[in-house]
């Protein structure tokens, strides 16, 4: 195992953390250890975790509600999360139409899906011993991470493309955090946030790059598997970095293996027009994308994702403006307020493709306040 810069040769133990967890790349399968200052592996690829997750215990249903909940499937230990926890799990499940479902992660803490997420990676920031934190989001990442490390004392600096909407850099701002602004879209966030986490002390709270990212987003599929009793047959979820996304179907695998569910469903990812690599259209020139939460050109686990709509049997469903507008336009009017990026997922959950044998479910992931947009 190639080891850089290990929680031992940082004065620090593996108190918090699973013991046999390691990291290894998504592309070479090169190993390391845990460490505040691992980013990505030394070829460049993405980090994956890895460790022995176990059973349930018989009695799990009994703990309160919340990611240490499942903490036999997590890689971060009980005590280490609720340190960073704002209560953000369960949340609601509405049926909106005969067996079509909204998943309403919007009336998180924070207001969107990334709460499960950055509780997980704050909390392990504190594990690792971070003095500050820093992220680039194109706004609901950074404002669950600035709300997390408001929750436990830690400096945070969230780095916004320039067409951020400004009602999620002002929510970021209310948590303390300070907000930098960088040209070139995420891409040029992303390159700014870099050179900015060099300084001793500082975690990388990437939500596409960091692993621990997705210990968070499993628990969605967790919560889904209780609400319903099993699996549900479909799942549709915007996708730009897809950290959902992929965490949902880890965390539906995690049920399968276990026994748990019947099934896996199948994974439907939904893009907007101009703005959807997975089907190589990324025709949208210089208009300002109107779902900012999935302008993303080149998700950093593209492979991972794609591998996971082909063995879930899932496909890919592009939606165009006028579609996500009369989405969201629905939604309010039966008193659901959500940005335009939820909208795409309801917009795409009506491109049915096929007949299904049991419930599908839409992830309505931000709020509507976050859009700035009124009418």
């Amino acid at each position: 195992m190639a080891v850089e810069s290990g929680l031992e040769s940082h004065g620090m133990n593996r108190d918090g953390f699973k013991n046999d967890l390691f990291f290894s790349c998504g592309f070479c399968g090169e190993t390391f250890e845990l460490a505040l200052d691992r980013r990505k592996c030394t070829c460049g690829g993405v980090l994956d975790l890895n460790f022995k997750d176990q059973p349930f215990a018989p009695d799990f249903r009994q703990r309160r509600p919340g990611l240490a909940r499942y903490r036999e499937a997590l890689a971060v230990e009980p005590a280490l999360l609720a340190r960073a926890s704002l209560d953000a799990s369960p949340t609601p499940l509405v049926e909106l139409a005969p067996g079509l479902h909204a998943k309403c992660d919007f009336v998180s803490p924070s207001g969107s899906f990334k709460d499960r997420g950055q509780q997980v990676l704050v909390a392990v920031a504190l594990g690792l011993g971070a003095s500050r934190v820093v992220i680039d989001s194109s706004g609901n990442s950074g404002a669950a991470c600035a709300a997390h490390c408001a929750k436990v004392g830690l400096p945070c600096t969230v780095v916004v493309p320039d067409h951020a909407p400004m009602a999620k850099l002002q929510q970021s701002l209310g948590y303390g955090a300070s907000v930098e602004s960088a040209t070139g879209g995420r891409a040029g966030a992303t390159a700014l946030a870099a050179s900015l986490v060099d300084e001793p002390g500082t975690f990388y709270a990437s939500h596409s790059e960091n692993p621990f990212f997705l210990e968070g987003t499993k628990a969605w599929a967790f919560e889904l598997w209780e609400q319903l009793g099993d699996a549900p047959a479909e799942v549709v979820i915007s996708l730009g970095s897809g950290t959902l996304f992929l965490g949902a179907y880890e965390g539906f695998r995690y049920l399968m293996r276990q026994g748990y569910a019947t099934r896996i469903p199948r994974m439907v990812a939904v893009q907007a027009q101009g703005w959807a690599p997975l089907v190589g259209d990324l025709s949208h020139g210089d208009t300002a994308p109107l779902a900012d939460g999935i302008a993303i050109e080149n998700p950093r686990r593209r492979t991972q994702i794609e591998a996971a709509i082909v063995a879930s049997g899932g496909e890919v469903r592009v939606v165009n403006n006028a579609e996500i507008n009369e989405a969201t336009q629905w939604l309010r009017k039966h008193g659901i307020w959500v940005e335009p990026t939820s909208g795409a997922a309801w917009a795409g959950s009506q491109q049915k493709s096929q007949a299904l044998d049991g419930p599908v479910v839409v992830s309505l992931g931000g709020a509507g306040f976050k859009s700035g947009q009124m009418a």
